[in-house]
């Protein structure tokens, strides 16, 4: 799969922008504000319909306008191509801040349910350097980021699960000022734990994948690194055992909003070999970009496609070896890099150069 063709219209700081791609590799370089991320931005956004810089909608559109509209011509492994949009259009009666949005397959209306997983990617960005230090958050948002763009059982799981979740707390919340009693929550446990399950297992599967892949790697560095999953299995007997701390605190205290996984690395002396803690910067940079690759390897073997590889700036984050590396392992994907600083043609000489 490759991206032939992008079209934005009043997405953020692009009021019109046509761009064409090369079935490997493109560079996309500019200075600092030029709208480099922005574009990067817009490509994950044609594939899981959600940002990976901003949770508002509206912040997608032209400060001056009113929708923004995302379109493009995707190339599939069988040489079909596929005309695909998103487009957002804000309320214009001025009564509400909602964004409406639209997802379209040769010019036809669809729903996400449709329309997810008809186009991938992959991203690399600055930012990702916190999934190593960062919070337990970040972590559950990556795990989530892989399967909101190719799996629609993923996607409705999560959600009937944050709205169990939500009115599990709230029951917590009027049983203790006695307005509500125990039995009620038994709806809301099973909810939980079905779609729990369903979360647990695609998560499993990832992490199971992702640590095969460091072990059969060629890369030194990369075999040394593997995931510890630490994931907070929901059940009734453990959700009868925490009842009365719940109960107190009015919230939840286990569930897949509660798992987490830790970077770690072999070559440490210490028992504990989370990078977070003992990794030196370098190494938390090659671990975040071993996840990345570890993701592109599930999402090819899973669905038999290759996904599009979106590098932000990512020569500034490595040395020269991991530049090449980078280079070299990317010849097997239709990747777009962006960048500031105009050396970096030379690291990518045999890339499409798109000058913003």
């Amino acid at each position: 799969m490759y991206l032939s063709k992008l079209i934005l219209q009043n997405f953020r700081s692009h009021t019109q922008q046509l761009l064409e791609f090369d079935s490997k590799l493109n560079l996309i370089i500019g200075p600092n504000g030029s709208g480099k991320t922005n574009i990067l931005e817009a490509i994950f956004f044609l594939a899981a319909g959600k940002s990976f810089r901003s949770s508002s909608q509206s912040k997608l559109i032209n400060w001056n306008d009113f929708f923004t509209s995302i379109q493009a011509k995707v190339i599939s492994n069988k040489n079909e191509i596929n005309d695909i949009e998103i487009k957002l259009i804000k309320d214009q009666t001025g009564r509400s801040n909602t964004v409406s949005r639209k997802f379209l397959i040769e010019k036809v209306e669809k729903t996400r349910k449709k329309y997810i997983g008809i186009f991938k990617t992959v991203i690399f960005h600055p930012d990702d350097i916190r999934l190593v230090a960062g919070s337990p958050g970040r972590r559950r948002d990556f795990l989530d980021e892989i399967f909101l763009q190719t799996e629609w059982r993923y996607t409705q799981a999560l959600s009937q699960y944050h709205k169990a979740l939500n009115h599990r707390n709230e029951l917590l919340n009027q049983i203790r000022e006695v307005h509500s009693t125990k039995s009620e929550l038994f709806y809301w446990n099973q909810t939980l734990i079905k779609n729990a399950n369903i979360i647990h297992d695609f998560r499993t599967a990832f992490i199971r994948s992702a640590n095969s892949f460091f072990s059969n790697h060629f890369d030194p560095q990369i075999k040394l690194i593997f995931l510890n999953y630490h994931p907070s299995i929901v059940s009734e007997d453990r959700l009868e055992k925490n009842y009365q701390l719940d109960l107190h605190r009015g919230c939840t205290q286990i569930g897949i909003h509660r798992d987490d996984f830790s970077f770690n690395n072999n070559t440490f002396s210490t028992e504990d070999k989370n990078l977070a803690f003992w990794g030196s910067r370098g190494q938390q940079r090659l671990a975040v970009l071993a996840v990345r690759l570890a993701q592109i390897n599930y999402l090819e073997k899973t669905y038999n496609d290759k996904p599009v590889l979106l590098l932000d700036d990512i020569f500034s984050e490595l040395d020269p070896d991991h530049q090449k590396l980078v280079v070299s392992l990317c010849q097997n994907y239709q990747t777009i890099f962006t960048a500031a600083e105009p050396e970096s043609i030379n690291i990518l000489s045999t890339a499409k150069v798109i000058q913003l």
